[in-house]
């Protein structure tokens, strides 16, 4: 499945059939965690929990968040600077991946139980858990409870923002269009489609010259994460699309006061 169809296609599944995963699956998706590397130089990694493997079955509390997964997804990274960013890059081609493969998935950033995980990984003295998700086969005809409300909600609030919100012309003044944004439109509203915490999409984007400027809107807990998975729907579309180019921090570009500057894209 294309990249672009995948995001399209991708959504946040809380009830699962129950069902162990295949042999199958759980292969083609440690082949593609093992040869798959976070961005940036950060050292990152990502575990398949599996909770029926062995002769007891290991419980993993996520406060009813999810319901019916036998297998989940833990990110771990080393703390560094820009490390929860290009984790979050890397988890999300992950969920992409599992995506491709008629799975669903569900970021999980404060909905479990950091202790029941923890117990399931070694950690090393430098390393953090801060992002699980469930990947499993959704159920078919049941939605738990905490489901129905989320969705209900979603439906009666407008789920994404309107692209020129996010993306901006020059300046911070100027609002984007997307024919302004030329080959870049649909990257961008591919960044738009991206899963972000409480749906904020706190992430926002300067067409300068040709170059992209990416900041965050800070809040708590969630800012560098949700930046990242931006990037990472951002820099597959553009490579679905043959638009070349790479991440880079620049000294100069349009300022905020309260919107924080993080990377650039340089086309070439």
């Amino acid at each position: 499945m294309a990249i672009i169809e995948t995001i399209q296609k991708r959504r946040s599944v809380r009830t699962y059939s129950g069902r162990p995963l295949s042999d199958e699956h759980v292969a083609q998706i440690e082949q593609f965690v093992n040869q798959t590397q976070a961005p940036f130089g950060v050292k990152a990694r990502i575990e398949l929990i599996r909770t029926h493997s062995g002769k007891e079955s290991v419980k993993l509390g996520t406060y009813g968040w999810i319901k019916g997964a036998c297998e989940y997804l833990a990110l771990i990274y080393e703390e560094a600077p820009f490390a929860e960013t290009a984790a979050a890059h890397l988890f999300e081609q992950v969920v992409l991946f599992c995506t491709s493969l008629g799975l669903g998935t569900c970021w999980l950033g404060g909905s479990f139980s950091r202790s029941d995980f923890k117990k399931q990984i070694r950690l090393k003295p430098n390393e953090k858990l801060k992002i699980v998700s469930p990947v499993g086969y959704p159920h078919s005809n049941r939605q738990s409870f905490i489901e129905r409300v989320i969705v209900n909600a979603e439906k009666n609030h407008a789920t994404r923002k309107p692209f020129g919100e996010l993306f901006f012309d020059g300046d911070f003044n100027h609002p984007l269009t997307e024919a302004q944004a030329g080959i870049f439109a649909e990257p961008l509203e591919m960044v738009r489609l991206a899963p972000s915490a409480n749906n904020k999409q706190e992430w926002r984007a300067v067409l300068e010259n040709n170059i992209l400027h990416f900041y965050k809107m800070p809040y708590i807990m969630f800012d560098s994460i949700d930046i990242g998975i931006a990037l990472c729907h951002f820099e597959l579309s553009c490579k679905e699309l043959g638009l070349n180019g790479k991440y880079e921090v620049l000294e100069n570009y349009p300022q905020h006061a309260k919107i924080v500057y993080v990377i650039s894209w340089i086309p070439g």
